[in-house]
């Protein structure tokens, strides 16, 4: 068979980047293998055919390319190779497009010699100018800030008598403090928060007087050491709330000065803030929390290269529900669903509206939706019956109740990717609903609710708590 690496590389490319990237092998200069267009022909013929890319055989290929010349699978391994470097030099210059400092670094870097002197000012004109019309902070645009002053220094400290020599040598020290402070915060910052919620022997540390360095007025106008300084504050600090409050504050004045996607990473950092409380039993950071994803919404910073990731989609929804912003989620649902993988977008549409008209108490769309669905992924399957379980109990269907308990029963021993662990939290469940009609004729709900509250293995204990304590009033 034809080697996974291209046949991987190339599914994955879009009809333009499969256009573009045959361009990029008839170039001569960048490709002195003229055998790899015809193999990369006959590969894109194949994936045409809808046929899976792994099973080519090796022999079909060869026919098509050298017909009439006896099989080398050598030389065959060697121009797949071949074909799969361009590939992923392809990838690398197409990625080089959507960063256009980065190459005028690299011409800046090659223009080192005397006669270049009037380009490389030109060039040196075109960085200046771009960073001027973009200001917004990102830990690679000060990267690259710092390559380019290193450069300008490299060039004048052959001769430390020259003009330029101390104020690019200043420059130069500026901008690697100010990359550096950034990316160290922002490793410190990522261990805090985890170290928050696992267990972990590993370390990262500040080196003695670094918060103190990067809190001090030499970086007042980098909005990004600001912003990590704040954050390191939030989690090493958690109990004073001050530091969030600043951090908030911080985060409005600094948008237009932050990259979109570090922007999303803060706001991402106040949220876990907020999620941290919530755990402790603050029921009030709810609302700070959903406030949080209203503004990340009304920011644009939700998208990621127009994906939205299903875990923060159903985020945004399950906080939305705990407020009671029903009409918001609803909106939210119905504008960004089209965002997440195709895979799973169908299933999280239905299941999260579901979700949202049983908080609604609009049982009868509930039931539309969900009764004759049946999804192949194990978390909303799981997720969906239970909600009609809920719905079935709230709306006083008895019947449908106890068909689906029991059909849900088989279904949950019977399913081999359910851990251990999870098939006991939903059985138990089941089992302590399926007891409150008995329970209620018998006036012993008082103690299944003392079961269930000492229970500790059992899914939407809480709501189960509430219905009990309702047949109990």
């Amino acid at each position: 068979m034809i080697s996974e690496k291209i046949t991987t590389l190339l599914s994955s490319f879009s009809r333009v980047e499969l256009n573009r990237f045959r361009r990029y092998i008839q170039s001569p200069y960048l490709n002195d293998q003229p055998d790899a267009l015809p193999l990369f022909d006959i590969l894109c013929r194949q994936m045409k055919k809808g046929e899976n890319p792994e099973p080519i055989r090796k022999v079909a290929v060869w026919e098509q390319l050298y017909p009439g010349r006896p099989f080398n699978s050598a030389h065959l391994r060697r121009l797949t190779s071949d074909l799969t470097q361009l590939a992923m030099r392809f990838i690398a210059a197409e990625s080089e497009r959507d960063e256009p400092l980065n190459e005028a670094i690299r011409i800046q870097k090659s223009l080192g010699k005397p006669e270049y002197a009037k380009h490389l000012a030109g060039i040196e004109r075109q960085i200046a100018k771009y960073s001027e019309e973009n200001p917004q902070l990102s830990p690679g645009s000060l990267l690259i800030q710092f390559q380019s002053k290193d450069i300008s220094f490299g060039r004048n400290s052959r001769g430390s008598g020259s003009s330029g020599y101390i104020s690019s040598l200043t420059a130069a020290d500026f901008a690697l403090d100010c990359f550096y402070i950034v990316q160290k915060m922002r490793y410190f910052v990522a261990w805090l928060q985890y170290k928050g919620s696992r267990a972990t022997e590993e370390q990262i540390t500040l080196m003695e007087g670094f918060r103190r360095t990067a809190a001090g007025p030499r970086f007042d106008n980098v909005p990004l050491i600001r912003l990590f300084c704040l954050v390191s504050d939030c989690f090493s600090e958690p109990g004073n709330e001050r530091h969030f409050t600043e951090l908030l504050e911080q985060l409005d004045q600094s948008t237009p000065e932050v990259a979109p996607e570090n922007l999303r990473e803060f706001y991402q950092m106040a949220q876990n803030y907020c999620a941290l409380k919530i755990n402790q039993g603050r029921t009030d950071y709810y609302l700070v929390y959903f406030n949080l994803q209203k503004k990340i919404t009304d920011l644009r910073l939700l998208l990621e290269d127009d994906i939205l990731p299903e875990t923060l989609f159903k985020n945004m929804i399950t906080i939305g529900l705990n407020v009671g912003e029903f009409e918001w989620t609803e909106n939210f649902i119905n504008e960004y669903y089209p965002y997440l993988p195709v895979s799973i977008r169908e299933n999280a549409r239905t299941f999260n509206l579901a979700n949202l008209y049983f908080h609604q108490k609009k049982y009868g769309q509930v039931i539309e939706l969900l009764r004759n669905v049946e999804y192949s992924d194990l978390v909303y399957a799981l997720g969906s019956k239970l909600i009609l379980l809920k719905t079935y109990c709230e709306s006083g269907e008895q019947m449908a109740l106890d068909s689906l308990t029991d059909s849900f029963r088989v279904y949950v021993r019977r399913n081999r990717d359910m851990s251990k662990g999870l098939k006991k939290e939903y059985l138990n469940f089941l089992n302590f609903l399926s007891r409150i009609p008995n329970a209620r004729l018998t006036g012993t709900l008082q103690e299944l609710h003392r079961k269930v509250s000492e229970s500790q293995h059992v899914i939407s204990k809480k709501w189960l708590l509430e219905i009990i304590s309702g047949g109990m009033r």
